[in-house]
Protein backbone atom coordinates (compact mmCIF):
# COMPACT_ATOMS: atom_id res chain seq x y z
CA UNK A 1 0.00 0.00 0.00
CA UNK A 2 1.49 3.48 -0.58
CA UNK A 3 0.83 6.95 1.11
CA UNK A 4 0.25 10.01 0.23
CA UNK A 5 1.78 13.65 1.92
CA UNK A 6 -0.39 15.73 1.90
CA UNK A 7 -0.29 19.56 2.68
CA UNK A 8 -3.10 21.60 3.44
CA UNK A 9 -1.01 24.94 3.37
CA UNK A 10 -0.72 24.65 -0.41
CA UNK A 11 -3.23 22.30 -1.13
CA UNK A 12 -1.38 19.47 -2.51
CA UNK A 13 -0.58 15.72 -2.37
CA UNK A 14 2.21 14.63 -3.18
CA UNK A 15 2.81 10.71 -3.83
CA UNK A 16 5.26 8.92 -0.81
CA UNK A 17 6.02 5.34 -2.32
CA UNK A 18 5.31 1.48 -0.67
CA UNK A 19 8.22 1.43 1.70
CA UNK A 20 6.27 0.59 5.18
CA UNK A 21 9.47 0.10 7.05
CA UNK A 22 10.59 4.05 6.09
CA UNK A 23 7.47 6.24 6.68
CA UNK A 24 9.00 9.30 7.51
CA UNK A 25 7.52 12.52 7.80
CA UNK A 26 7.87 14.73 4.89
CA UNK A 27 8.27 18.86 4.12
CA UNK A 28 6.49 20.54 1.32
CA UNK A 29 8.53 21.06 -1.26
CA UNK A 30 6.73 24.40 -2.13
CA UNK A 31 5.84 26.03 1.19
CA UNK A 32 8.52 24.17 3.53
CA UNK A 33 5.70 22.97 6.26
CA UNK A 34 5.27 19.67 7.47
CA UNK A 35 2.74 17.37 5.25
CA UNK A 36 0.13 15.00 6.92
CA UNK A 37 0.58 11.58 5.80
CA UNK A 38 -2.49 9.21 4.59
CA UNK A 39 -3.30 6.25 2.74
CA UNK A 40 -3.24 5.84 -1.17
CA UNK A 41 -7.34 5.78 -0.55
CA UNK A 42 -7.26 9.86 -0.27
CA UNK A 43 -8.47 11.34 -3.73
CA UNK A 44 -7.18 15.41 -2.90
CA UNK A 45 -10.04 17.53 -3.84
CA UNK A 46 -9.25 20.42 -6.41
CA UNK A 47 -6.84 23.30 -5.34
CA UNK A 48 -9.74 25.27 -5.32
CA UNK A 49 -11.94 23.81 -3.53
CA UNK A 50 -11.27 25.31 -0.01
CA UNK A 51 -15.07 23.61 1.36
CA UNK A 52 -13.79 20.65 0.29
CA UNK A 53 -10.00 20.92 1.63
CA UNK A 54 -11.26 21.79 5.02
CA UNK A 55 -13.62 19.14 5.49
CA UNK A 56 -10.66 16.86 4.64
CA UNK A 57 -8.99 18.30 7.44
CA UNK A 58 -11.03 18.28 10.07
CA UNK A 59 -11.62 14.24 9.30
CA UNK A 60 -7.56 14.15 9.74
CA UNK A 61 -7.86 16.53 12.55
CA UNK A 62 -9.68 13.56 14.38
CA UNK A 63 -7.99 10.89 13.03
CA UNK A 64 -9.36 9.85 9.72
CA UNK A 65 -6.67 9.10 7.84
CA UNK A 66 -8.58 7.43 4.79
CA UNK A 67 -8.17 3.92 6.26
CA UNK A 68 -11.45 1.75 5.90
CA UNK A 69 -14.64 2.77 8.03
CA UNK A 70 -16.96 -0.16 8.19
CA UNK A 71 -20.26 0.75 8.34
CA UNK A 72 -20.97 -2.49 10.76
CA UNK A 73 -18.70 -3.84 12.85
CA UNK A 74 -20.50 -6.87 15.19
CA UNK A 75 -19.32 -10.63 16.62
CA UNK A 76 -20.62 -14.13 15.76
CA UNK A 77 -19.16 -16.79 18.20
CA UNK A 78 -15.98 -14.58 19.09
CA UNK A 79 -15.35 -13.90 15.88
CA UNK A 80 -15.18 -10.09 14.52
CA UNK A 81 -17.28 -9.42 11.17
CA UNK A 82 -16.87 -6.32 9.58
CA UNK A 83 -19.10 -5.36 6.80
CA UNK A 84 -19.63 -2.44 4.31
CA UNK A 85 -17.23 0.55 3.99
CA UNK A 86 -18.14 3.91 5.04
CA UNK A 87 -18.09 6.81 2.48
CA UNK A 88 -15.44 9.50 3.65
CA UNK A 89 -18.00 12.72 3.82
CA UNK A 90 -17.69 15.49 1.36
CA UNK A 91 -19.06 18.59 3.38
CA UNK A 92 -18.83 19.50 6.88
CA UNK A 93 -22.15 18.99 7.99
CA UNK A 94 -21.53 15.40 7.06
CA UNK A 95 -18.31 15.62 8.18
CA UNK A 96 -19.16 16.23 11.87
CA UNK A 97 -21.75 13.35 11.57
CA UNK A 98 -19.18 11.20 9.98
CA UNK A 99 -16.66 11.69 13.32
CA UNK A 100 -19.11 11.18 15.81
CA UNK A 101 -21.00 7.96 14.51
CA UNK A 102 -17.51 6.32 13.59
CA UNK A 103 -15.37 7.59 16.34
CA UNK A 104 -14.60 4.46 17.58
CA UNK A 105 -13.17 2.96 14.83
CA UNK A 106 -10.00 5.57 14.38
CA UNK A 107 -6.42 4.24 14.56
CA UNK A 108 -5.45 6.59 17.85
CA UNK A 109 -1.51 6.17 16.66
CA UNK A 110 -2.16 8.06 13.69
CA UNK A 111 -3.75 10.98 16.45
Amino acid sequence: MSYKNVCFHCRKSYNQGTDLNEIRESKCPECGKLMKQVTHRFRPPKQKDLKKWEVASYLMRNGFLYEHVYKQIYEIKGITVLTNYATYPENMRDAVEFVEKYKGQINLKFK
